[in-house]
């Protein structure tokens, strides 16, 4: 593939983030999408399949720039599997806050996603998820339901003001999410 060809594809992609954070998932449109990017409304069609694919690929584009990340931190604390959750949880909320348009892919209602797209979701958060369940000894569902609600809380929180957004507040998320291990 071409350098233009692939520009051309990641800007479609971020354009279909902000349609997708301004119109939802029920509302998306191709034509918006297009239009924003300065291409005909064929162009997308050149790129991906449907608006299904479109769709997906946003999810993966979001997904493996998280990845990316989650490797780096994964390796970083490879020999203390507390610590790799602990610091997981604080980098994807650092990623959210970082990257507030994405906020709108990650949390979109699965009902409304095919199987591939919810499943493409369900991949960005399934190395944490993995962790939690390995390094918890007993009760793993439980263990991963309370330290995704402290995180997803804690988000929540960030974005309302309710708790401010600094190096301190993260550490009180990271002493929270230990003491739930």
């Amino acid at each position: 593939m071409d350098k233009i060809y692939d520009k051309t594809r990641e800007h479609l992609l971020v354009a279909g983030i902000q349609e997708i954070e301004k119109h939802g998932l029920s509302e998306f449109s191709l034509r918006r999408v297009a239009s924003m990017c300065g291409v005909s409304c064929a162009a997308p069609y050149k790129h991906f399949k449907n608006k299904d694919e479109f769709v997906l690929e946003i999810i993966k584009y979001i997904g493996g720039r998280w990845k990316m990340l989650e490797a780096q931190v994964i390796k970083i604390f490879e020999k203390d599997k507390a610590r790799q959750i602990e610091e997981l949880s604080a980098a994807y909320i650092r990623f959210w806050i970082a990257n507030p348009n994405f906020r709108s892919i990650l949390l979109l209602n699965p009902r409304q996603m095919d199987a591939a797209q919810t499943q493409a979701r369900k991949e960005i958060d399934s190395n944490l998820i993995a962790l939690i369940e390995d390094y918890a000894e007993q009760d793993k569902e439980k263990r991963v339901y309370e330290i995704l609600s402290l995180f997803y809380g804690a988000l929540l929180l960030l974005e309302s003001g309710q708790l401010e957004n600094s190096e301190a507040s993260l550490q009180l998320i990271k002493d929270s999410i230990r003491e739930r291990l």
